[in-house]
């Protein structure tokens, strides 16, 4: 299969750079999904990027310069996890095509990591897009906040849109619009698992009932 699996931020990456406690659970898998797949992983900013946001905020600067600082960040936390995995840093959307493996992570101002790896996932034609994240999959409200929220097992493309989160630079919530939108248009089948649980992944890959199924 084509797959292209998203480390989302929040478990990935913590406030100093890369989780390695977590990448020395999850390496072992993308490398074994990797003899077997085609592989683009993309890595998120998490508590990193905001971190050296609110460190930086006090000179000012515009959205569009925080964004490029966030790419620079990001391109050395691809770096880590290509050097890691054996694949290329994809550096520049251009590098993606059909047959293409490698690692991306921010590529332009004004794209979250969650879009490039949809945006990845249309280029190569995957079959299996997976969110890795700190929450089992998309909900109808904050899990941690409302009590009353419930988990959503599948959401048709027809209705993904109405999951859609917007935010600022460093926060774009589980999947943001530009991401659900290339999957809805390209008709990606997208899991939404909780990666703190490695195994998830496979279970994803395999076909289980896990997280949230975005497909019709």
């Amino acid at each position: 299969m084509k797959i292209v699996v998203k480390l989302g931020g929040s478990i990935s990456i913590d406030e100093s750079g890369p989780n390695i406690e977590y990448f020395k659970k999850i390496m072992p898998v993308l490398r074994k999904i990797k003899k077997q797949h085609q592989l683009i992983v993309s890595i998120g900013g998490g508590k990193f990027v905001r971190s050296y946001y609110a460190k930086i905020d006090k000179f000012r600067l515009s959205n569009a310069e925080k964004e490029w600082i966030a790419v620079a960040l990001l391109t050395a936390n691809v770096r880590f996890v290509a050097s890691a995995l054996g694949l290329k840093p994809l550096l520049k959307l251009e590098e993606i095509n059909i047959g293409t493996s490698g690692v991306i992570g921010g590529i332009k101002p004004g794209r979250s990591t969650d879009a490039n790896a949809a945006y990845a996932a249309q280029r190569i034609g995957a079959d299996l897009f997976i969110k890795l994240t700190d929450v089992d999959g998309v909900y109808t409200a904050d899990p941690d906040t409302d009590k009353n929220a419930k988990k959503i097992k599948k959401i048709p493309f027809s209705q993904v849109m109405h999951y859609a989160k917007s935010g600022k630079p460093g926060d774009y919530g589980i999947l943001d619009r530009t991401a659900l939108q290339i999957i809805k248009k390209n008709k990606i089948k997208t899991v939404v698992i909780d990666g703190r649980n490695t195994s998830n992944l496979l279970k994803a890959i395999n076909g289980e009932k896990i997280g949230t199924v975005i497909s019709d």
